[in-house]
C-alpha cells in the first residue's frame, strides 16, 4: 500500500511546487515561454507524422495553431519540396514565443505575470482533481492485471507515470488556448481601460472546459485557491475585479471491471478486463 502512496506522493509534490509559485506571487513566464514552445512541437509532432512532406497535414496543422494563437507563419506558402520537418518545427516554436511576447507587449508585465497566474491556478485545480480520480478508478482495478501475469504495482507505476505526463501536458496546452485569448477588465480610475483590457472573457474559439468571465464581487467570493492568488502578487488595480466560473464540471467517469471467462470472447469494443477503462482493442487487445 505505501508503495502505491509513494506513486501519488511523487506526483503531487510536482503539481504542489507549481501552486506554490503561483501563489507566493512567483515570475512564471520563463517557465510558460518553455512550456509553450513544447506545446507547439506536440501539435506539429502530431500533424507533421515524417520526414516526407506529402504525408504532412499542414491545413490540420494551421487550423490547430491559428485557433490557439495568431500564428505567424504562412503554412500554406511553404515551399513542401524544400522544407525541413525539423526546422519547420523550430520556427513554430520560435513563432509562439515570439507571439506571447507581443501578447505581454499588449497587456504590459504587470498585468501579463497576474494573467499567467489566474489561468493556471485555475487549470491546476481543475485537471488535478480529475487526474486524482482517473488515479483511483486506475488503483482499483489494477489488481486484476495478475491475472495476465502482470505484476500490479508495476502496472501502476507505469500507467500512472503515462497518466501524470497527459496531465502536465493538458494543463500547458490548455493554458496556450486561453493565454493568447482572454480579454483583461482593469479597474481603472480614469475610466475604461484600453480594447485589449476589457472585460475577462475567454474567446469563443476554445474549446476547453474551463472558461473566465467577468460577473463582478469581491475576491472573499471566489474559489479559495483563486482569492490567495489574487493578493499573492496581483496588480492593485485588478484587485475583486474578476471572477472565475467554470463553464461545466466534468461527471466522473464510470470504469466497469470485468471478469472473462476462457470461453468468453470479449469484442474489440468491450471494456478491457483488466480494469483500465480503455477499450479492450486500445489495451490487451492491442
Amino acid at each position: 500500500v505505501l508503495e502505491y502512496d509513494d506513486v501519488m506522493n511523487q506526483q503531487r509534490e510536482i503539481v504542489y511546487e507549481y501552486r506554490d509559485r503561483i501563489l507566493e506571487g512567483d515570475d512564471m513566464s520563463d517557465t510558460a515561454r518553455e512550456q509553450l514552445s513544447n506545446v507547439a512541437e506536440r501539435i506539429a509532432t502530431e500533424y507533421l507524422e515524417d520526414d516526407f512532406p506529402e504525408n504532412w497535414d499542414l491545413q490540420g496543422l494551421y487550423t490547430q495553431l491559428e485557433q490557439m494563437y495568431p500564428i505567424g507563419i504562412d503554412l500554406e506558402e511553404l515551399d513542401i519540396e524544400r522544407v525541413n520537418r525539423e526546422t519547420l518545427i523550430q520556427e513554430l516554436r520560435e513563432d509562439i514565443i515570439e507571439a506571447y511576447g507581443d501578447r505581454e507587449e499588449e497587456l504590459g508585465s504587470e498585468l501579463m505575470r497576474a494573467l499567467e497566474r489566474f489561468i493556471l491556478l485555475q487549470i491546476i485545480d481543475e485537471r488535478w482533481r480529475e487526474h486524482l480520480a482517473n488515479m483511483d478508478y486506475l488503483r482499483e482495478g489494477i489488481h486484476l492485471r495478475g491475472f495476465a501475469q502482470i505484476d500490479p504495482l508495476v502496472a501502476y507505476k507505469n500507467d500512472g507515470f503515462e497518466m501524470f505526463t497527459e496531465l502536465m501536458n493538458s494543463i500547458w496546452d490548455e493554458f496556450a488556448r486561453f493565454i493568447y485569448v482572454v480579454e483583461v477588465e482593469t479597474d481603472d480610475q480614469n475610466g475604461a481601460g484600453s480594447p485589449a483590457q476589457r472585460g475577462w472573457g475567454a474567446s469563443s474559439n476554445t474549446s476547453s472546459t474551463a472558461a473566465f468571465s467577468y460577473t463582478g464581487g469581491t475576491a472573499a467570493d471566489q474559489p479559495s485557491a483563486l482569492a490567495a492568488a489574487r493578493s499573492g502578487g496581483v496588480p492593485e488595480e485588478i484587485q475583486g475585479a474578476a471572477d472565475y466560473a467554470y463553464d461545466e464540471v466534468e461527471a466522473p467517469v464510470h470504469v466497469e471491471t470485468r471478469v472473462v471467462d476462457d470461453k468468453e470472447r470479449v469484442g474489440r469494443n468491450d471494456p478491457c478486463w483488466c480494469g483500465s477503462g480503455k477499450k479492450f482493442k486500445k489495451c490487451h487487445g492491442a
